[in-house]
């Protein structure tokens, strides 16, 4: 069985960060039993805070005018960060620290695709943001994520300037906002079925069964 998987997310999503564990204990429990299946997955940009300048703000100021007052938030991060936990995720302090425009990053994400490298650096930006409290608007930063995964740092002014590969993000979030995304993680199953939210494996392995099922009919 051949499935693909498309997941549309953002690095500061902490339920995506999340999410992608989960995901992939799936695929690693279904591939145990199914060595020969293959699954591939694609990442598709989503952006939470799209309105953000390109430099980004500070994030208490932001998560404060964005969910409300202080104290909300932080019973908000607070339960986000135990969860987390539970999935083998280490927050730091996620209420301190950059809030960046994320624009570029998955512009980033989509040209690691060349190198075969979307998933790992998708997961090096979630840690950056959630477990190092890195700025990810700061150049120095993603270079040396790029630098994590293999990627030549150059390929972030590349990417910068890159009109065609700018307007094809661009035009691929619309395209899933028409679709009807609107909140992430949302993933797609061979164009065929959706699952919302950072659900659990278990939910992940009944739609692989699924589509085996519909494979061998």
């Amino acid at each position: 069985m051949e499935t693909t998987v498309s997941i549309y997310s953002d690095v500061v999503c902490p339920w995506c960060y999340i999410g992608k564990k989960r995901l992939e204990q799936a695929i690693e429990a279904w591939k145990a039993n199914h060595p020969e299946d293959k699954i591939q997955v694609s990442w598709k940009p989503f952006q939470l805070n799209p309105d953000l300048p390109d430099e980004g703000e500070d994030r208490e100021l932001h998560m404060v005018k964005k969910f409300g007052s202080l104290d909300r938030v932080k019973m908000m991060t607070q339960r986000v960060t135990d969860i987390a936990k539970e999935d083998g995720l280490q927050f730091s302090n996620i209420l301190q620290g950059h809030q960046p425009n994320t624009f570029l990053l998955h512009a980033l994400i989509r040209k690691a695709r060349n190198y075969n490298k979307e998933a790992e650096l998708a997961e090096i930006f979630f840690s950056k943001f959630f477990s190092e409290s890195k700025n990810l608007s700061d150049d120095s930063v993603i270079k040396e994520g790029l630098a994590q995964v293999g990627m030549p740092e150059i390929e972030l002014e590349n990417v910068r300037n890159d009109a065609k590969l700018l307007s094809e993000i661009a035009n691929e979030e619309n395209e899933g906002k028409i679709m009807g995304v609107t909140g992430v993680p949302f993933y797609i199953f061979n164009d065929k079925y959706a699952v919302s939210g950072a659900q659990g494996p278990e939910l992940f392995l009944q739609v692989f069964e699924r589509l085996e099922s519909e494979a061998g009919a």
